[in-house]
């Protein structure tokens, strides 16, 4: 055991502090397994003092933080790289109603299909929805600012914060948001947390609004051979489509070794208006040629096959791509892709609505040429790199090949030196420190 374990244990307590091979493991690395972990030690908060005191026991020792929850994300943002103290917040897991609203406070570590079931036990529902939800947690929802499938009918997660708690790199405890509905006392600071993938701090709770659940709901699977129909239909914006996922025929064949076409679409409508949902169902019946109303049982296979797939094509040793370009732009980008790219396997899937496409391939050996041809394409289009899986360590990269995101750097580089001067909070996430 090394000096700094024996004085994490002595302080802290072999409950709250592990550092064996199967946690270090476990712990100190998220769902991108193309970055070696390295981590120092394990920690497991149980209160706020808790991370106050691991603050200043890094502080003094010299030591780096890196905060964790679920660790479900992409980018390597929850790796650890250079002998970190993982701080893991799976025990801070609280979670109530405020009284006499219809807001949900949670602490960091809530499981987020823990707050989501929560909600409905009310009618309500909480709209943060992607296939990670059973083991994300709330406080990297916030900190990825994730959008998921609800985006296009409700927004990404930042949409549904009200307040929050952090704890700032000094060990402060410092409240954010809105006091009262309107407010004009400055900037909205919250802001600066939601999408920081932790480099300014912990985010210690978060409150969140919640919605009425529709009174309707359809689902309906379209299938094609092209998107020019389906176009015609998403071309402009309606209240009454909360997802639009896709499916390309790689997809389809991988998750049933069938496919009806080369596009299989869900389209999720929700609505207290019974003759909207009607209305646009008969437009659609008659853009689209081949179109089925699903039944609840359809639909939850659809929704289980569309999680499964991220992860068999991980399984795979896919290299993946978080991508979004204009939505009535999607097949053109796709085919771009294809047409540019040899000796691989090419997977499209993700949230049409947004024009979010996650874009898999399986090369048949490492090419890091064509992988910047696909960025490339990706430029010519005018799409962003990272539609949602935030940049972690491993996207660092598309701040100089992006040119519009290097101003975006420098600032955040001096927030970073302003908020955290000592930089033991998230080490080379964003940056190169």
């Amino acid at each position: 055991m090394s000096k700094i374990n024996k004085e994490l244990e002595k302080k802290f307590g072999s409950k709250k502090i592990k550092f064996d091979s199967e946690t270090l493991i476990e712990y100190g690395q998220d769902w991108y397994k193309g970055i070696e972990p390295d981590p120092q030690a394990i920690f497991f908060p149980e209160t706020a003092k808790d991370i106050q005191e691991i603050i200043y026991f890094a502080k003094k020792k010299g030591l780096k933080l890196l905060p964790s929850g679920g660790r479900t994300g992409l980018s390597g943002g929850a790796t650890a790289v250079c002998k970190e103290i993982v701080v893991s917040m799976k025990n801070l897991n609280e979670i109530n109603w405020i009284k006499g609203s219809h807001r949900l406070k949670c602490q960091a570590g809530v499981i987020t299909e823990t707050a989501k079931s929560m909600a409905k036990e009310k009618s309500r529902i909480l709209p943060i929805d992607f296939s990670s939800t059973s083991s994300s947690m709330i406080g990297g929802n916030v900190a990825t600012n994730a959008a998921g499938a609800k985006f296009i009918g409700y927004g990404s997660t930042k949409n549904h914060v009200r307040n929050m708690t952090v704890i700032l790199p000094n060990g402060e405890i410092t409240p954010l948001g809105k006091v009262a509905e309107k407010d004009a006392s400055g900037p909205d600071l919250m802001e600066l947390f939601i999408g920081s993938e932790g480099v300014f701090g912990f985010i210690l709770d978060v409150t969140f609004e919640t919605y009425p659940e529709p009174k309707f709901s359809e689902s309906i699977c379209l299938n094609a051979d092209s998107l020019d129909d389906l176009y015609k239909i998403i071309q402009e914006p309606s209240d009454i489509i909360s997802a639009i996922e896709f499916l390309d025929l790689n997809s389809q064949l991988l998750l049933s070794n069938e496919a009806p076409s080369k596009y299989e679409v869900l389209i999720e409508l929700n609505s207290d208006s019974e003759h909207k949902i009607e209305y646009f169902l008969r437009d659609v019946a008659q853009k689209v040629s081949d179109v089925n109303l699903l039944n609840s049982r359809q639909t939850k296979l659809f929704w289980e096959k569309r999680e499964l797939l991220p992860v068999k094509l991980s399984e795979m040793g896919a290299v993946k791509f978080d991508f979004c370009v204009d939505k009535l732009s999607t097949e053109k980008f796709m085919n771009e892709v294809e047409m540019n790219i040899s000796k691989a396997k090419i997977f499209n899937f993700g949230h049409l609505g947004d024009g979010n496409i996650h874009l898999n391939i399986i090369f048949e050996e490492q090419n890091d040429e064509q992988v910047s041809v696909v960025y490339e394409i990706l430029k010519s289009f005018g799409g962003s790199p990272s539609a949602e899986h935030g940049i972690g360590k491993r996207k660092k990269g598309i701040w100089n090949r992006f040119p519009q995101y290097k101003q975006k750097l420098k600032l955040l580089e001096t927030l970073k030196k302003s908020i955290d001067p000592d930089e033991i909070i998230a080490p080379k996430v964003f940056f190169d420190n």
